[in-house]
């Protein structure tokens, strides 16, 4: 657990990152790990000296199981709403996850993969835990939860795929639009999820234009460590490493 940012709390399970942020004595969380990461938040909000009933919002970027994690324990333990982009609610409500547009098989003599893979099995993470009841947002939208924060719609690793701008502290949460560490081959530095993991490998590449123009410092990606050399760097680089 770091914080990355004043009030902006970075945990990780070793393969994919949440956020926690604190605002106005409210905790708002980007993302939920993998089922097993409660306890890191629990153990987060005691050391922050706020209790799980602070809870006021669960953001999903998208609704991949090492996402929505524990999403479906914080809604029902803290009455927190749970959001995600329209075009994933189903996914994140029944569990089932459509086609991926790359082969599984084509990472199987990589370490990273099978460290990836070993990582979420342990944390229960699996197959997604069905979210009996979420509220969809859209592009463009700013939510009415503390922070304010404000939703860039970028298709590709899923049909909901988002990245959620805080832009009065200058930061983008980047979900998997945009990682720094790829869990199926290890390489470092920014690029999109590997076509394994993704709906639309073409459109995830297209939809880095959809982040053009934001003004933000910080990256914070799902996977791998924030970015802090701009928006329009991180674009040009994850261009040039390309699919994978």
């Amino acid at each position: 657990m770091t914080e990355v940012a004043a009030g902006i709390h970075r945990l990780t399970n070793g393969v994919a990152n949440f956020y926690v942020i604190e605002e106005a004595g409210k905790l708002v969380l980007v993302d939920a790990g993998a089922p097993k990461d409660w306890s890191l938040l629990s153990q987060l909000a005691a050391e922050l000296g706020a209790g799980l009933s602070d809870l006021d919002a669960v953001l999903l970027t998208h609704a991949h199981t090492d996402h929505t994690g524990f999403a479906e324990q914080a809604r029902a333990t803290t009455g927190a709403r749970v959001w995600v982009h329209h075009d994933d609610a189903a996914m994140a409500q029944t569990g089932k996850v459509g086609p991926r547009d790359g082969k599984t098989s084509s990472y199987l003599l990589r370490g990273a993969f099978w460290h990836t893979a070993l990582v979420l099995t342990r944390r229960g993470a699996t197959k997604i835990i069905p979210i009996r009841e979420v509220s969809a947002f859209g592009d463009g939208q700013t939510l009415d939860v503390p922070g304010k924060p404000r939703v860039v719609h970028a298709p590709g690793h899923t049909d909901g795929s988002a990245a959620i701008l805080l832009e009065d502290r200058g930061i983008l949460f980047t979900g998997d639009v945009l990682c720094t560490y790829n869990a199926y081959t290890g390489r470092t530095g920014p690029q999109i999820m590997p076509s394994g993991l993704n709906t639309d490998t073409q459109q995830a590449l297209t939809s880095l234009d959809n982040l053009n123009g934001i003004n933000a410092a910080m990256l914070l990606p799902g996977h791998g460590e924030p970015w802090t050399n701009g928006v329009q760097d991180a674009i040009r680089r994850a261009r040039a490493a390309g699919p994978s």
